[in-house]
């Protein structure tokens, strides 16, 4: 490992800063940005790079300003990060915003992963993990795509094929709902215990009839198509016993085709792993579909969960209202992105990155204390 009070340190000279007074008053790569006092602008990428810019904090900026040049500087670290200023200072190295001397040459981005450790274990631990790495690789065989397109390609992976039938089986809301609720008690239920929402884009939603709570817990229910109304009636249940505080059903062919099909949000992590002992236990023996990036609960990846970001602030206003899926992706773009740019093995950087974003790589739980702490520099913009 590397000891930052005696290392030399340099700003990446391949990046840019621009303060906020000097960015495009328009556009929504740097809309809300000047909201937020600490956030000094922006770190542009030269030419050419697929890796997005990254807004930068005021003591990120100043520390970039200061080492243009080549130094050691214990004291000024100490003062802008505290204690922890080599962990504050990793991801900025890993995501190149600085560069560390190692045998007379500066290192960062993927080729500086190997002076924070060995590499993960390269084995998934669960179904889901295999699709985790899957998607992984897929995204890195992408040509010539942003971070953006890229993200969206993750956040879709696994998703079934929407063929012309089931666009007519699923024309409209009344035929899902006939489809879901066709025999059983899961109707009477829903009237009792839940208030049906106007539907938002993409879903059908439902809330608890007691009063709201804060949710930060999600968890994922996905079926394959066929085992959805069995399972479905199972989640409607088990919700119903435990503090739950809304669900919601992706609406029309493509929302009943994504992997994510059926959420619920939760005030606590133990009310969410009770309604899901529930569930498993009453949809034994269903098909999984299974959702990437998230955390398996059971093997068939049946169920799993995340952990939704707080609202952004050092970010762009489009960015900041983020589910867990969506914060996940859009790391995992720029990572493979850059591990491309580079060179480097995508699955190796990721892993290795992920690791100090608060989230296991190979069992794709989040840290539990992983919005306790402000969020660095790196967080990339646009």
């Amino acid at each position: 490992m590397i000891d930052f009070g005696r290392a030399r340190l340099r700003s990446n000279p391949r990046l840019r800063l621009v303060p906020l007074d000097l960015l495009p008053e328009h556009g929504q790569a740097f809309e809300g940005l000047g909201e937020d006092a600490d956030c000094f602008g922006v770190l542009v990428p030269p030419e050419g790079s697929a890796v997005p810019v990254k807004s930068v904090s005021r003591e990120a900026a100043l520390l970039f300003m200061t080492l243009r040049e080549p130094a050691c500087l214990p004291r000024l670290l100490a003062s802008l990060f505290g204690i922890d200023a080599g962990g504050r200072l990793r991801p900025l190295i890993l995501d190149g915003v600085f560069e560390v001397e190692q045998s007379e040459s500066f290192l960062s981005g993927p080729a500086a992963a190997g002076l924070f450790g060995d590499p993960h274990d390269s084995t998934a631990c669960s179904r889901l993990g295999r699709l985790c790495d899957n998607a992984i690789a897929y995204a890195a065989a992408l040509p010539g795509l942003t971070a953006h397109e890229v993200a969206t390609r993750l956040y879709l992976f696994n998703a079934a094929p929407p063929t012309p039938a089931l666009h007519r089986r699923f024309a409209d809301d009344d035929r899902l709902l006939a489809f879901l609720l066709e025999g059983g008690d899961v109707a009477a239920r829903l009237q009792s215990h839940w208030r049906r929402e106007t539907p938002g884009e993409g879903w059908l939603m439902w809330r608890s009839a007691t009063p709201p709570e804060a949710t930060l817990y999600k968890l994922y229910v996905s079926p394959t198509l066929e085992h959805l109304p069995r399972v479905f009636a199972s989640a409607v249940a088990a919700f119903s016993k435990v503090r739950c505080t809304r669900f919601k059903l992706g609406r029309g062919v493509y929302g009943v085709s994504r992997p994510d099909k059926l959420v619920a949000y939760f005030s606590s992590l133990d009310g969410l792993q009770r309604a899901a002992e529930l569930i498993r236990e009453s949809a034994a023996g269903s098909a999984a579909q299974g959702v990437p990036f998230t955390a398996p609960i059971d093997p068939e990846g049946l169920l799993s969960w995340g952990m939704d970001p707080p609202r952004f602030e050092q970010v762009p206003a489009w960015q900041r209202y983020q589910s867990w899926r969506q914060w996940l992706t859009g790391r995992i773009a720029v990572y493979v992105l850059a591990a491309g740019e580079a060179g480097a093995d995508a699955h190796s950087f990721v892993r290795r990155r992920l690791e100090l974003d608060g989230v296991d790589p190979l069992t794709w739980n989040p840290d539990l204390a992983i919005w306790r702490e402000p969020l660095g520099a790196e967080l990339e913009a646009a």
